[in-house]
């Protein structure tokens, strides 16, 4: 006999449909346009903690590689990653709140200093898109402690006439942060830190627009990968003028967190690439035995669109 309620499964696609229509009927408005980076903003930071006694976790991008090491948490003492879907927003906010302040101070952006300001963890919960209740407010603010005491290093290495040269630059997140805790009620805790020169310039220069609609559907799972390949798409459609195509082993090497084998990296990778169509369906790519072929697309949010959204902001 069929089952007269509807599964979990079934019952979360029926309420998805309204905001897939909305996705693809209108242009997101200003509050709905963050950005993203491909590294910074996504993949850099692990999907689940990693095993104790991980020393760093790395990304390639092209001949850079970006390394993540564990700071210590300033409250608890104990090394640990920034890890999960927390880190992935928080640094999305901080990009469109950079965007968005241009050269203007704002009450979270001091361009002239790079001082990045969060007045509350209910404000910085309610912006980020995250209902408030339970221990969220705890949980946000933990990674927000991990993610600001990590430490970012970049490895280019290029090689001429017989010669390889690796070449690092240093790149804590921060040059200094206070964290203000409220010892009654986490929700009023924050935060003010200043951003180093290189974290501030690539999130302000290299950082492509997308729709918090379409992150909002793609991290309501548990799995953070289709709103990694989603940012990744996003960057790379906006400078893509010829087709590219990037082999299993890239992929595996820039997504494949948890993966057991390149078998089931690709299922995964598959699956998610699915759901990523349907939030951003002007994409045009092609899977096959070799990769992930890229074909220039238009940009899941139109350039210009977004221009004027952040100077209707001014």
């Amino acid at each position: 006999m069929q089952d007269p309620h509807p599964s979990k499964d079934v019952d979360k696609a029926l309420q998805e449909v309204p905001l897939l229509v909305d996705i693809i009927e209108r242009q997101p408005d200003s509050k709905e346009i963050w950005y993203g980076h491909s590294i910074l903003t996504s993949t850099l930071f692990p999907a689940n903690p990693p095993k104790e006694g991980t020393d760093f976790v790395s990304k390639s991008n092209g001949s850079y590689e970006y390394i993540l090491e564990a700071g210590i948490d300033p409250k608890t003492r104990r090394r640990q990653f920034p890890s999960g879907k927390y880190p992935r927003l928080i640094m999305a906010w901080m990009a469109k709140q950079i965007r968005a302040a241009g050269k203007r101070k704002t009450d979270t952006v001091d361009p002239e200093h790079r001082v990045i300001t969060i007045p509350s963890m209910y404000r910085l919960l309610d912006e980020l898109g995250i209902p408030y209740g339970g221990h969220t407010a705890v949980k946000v603010q933990e990674q927000l402690r991990l993610l600001l005491s990590s430490h970012i290093s970049i490895r280019r290495t290029t090689g001429f006439s017989g010669k390889t040269f690796r070449d690092t630059v240093s790149l804590p997140l921060v040059e200094a942060v206070r964290f203000a805790e409220d010892n009654r009620d986490d929700s009023l805790s924050g935060a003010s830190f200043v951003l180093t020169e290189e974290v501030y310039r690539r999130l302000a220069r290299e950082s492509a627009p997308f729709d918090t609609r379409a992150s909002k559907l793609l991290l309501s799972g548990r799995s953070v990968l289709p709103y990694d390949v989603y940012i990744w798409l996003v960057g790379s459609m906006k400078e893509l003028r010829h087709p590219l195509t990037v082999g299993w082993d890239w992929l595996y090497d820039r997504f494949g967190d948890g993966a057991m084998s390149m078998q089931n990296f690709r299922a995964t990778f598959r699956r998610a690439l699915q759901k990523v169509r349907q939030v951003y369906p002007g994409v045009n790519v092609a899977d096959s035995r070799r990769g992930l072929t890229l074909f220039p697309s238009p940009t899941a949010v139109e350039v210009k669109h977004a221009r004027r959204q952040l100077d209707g902001e001014h």
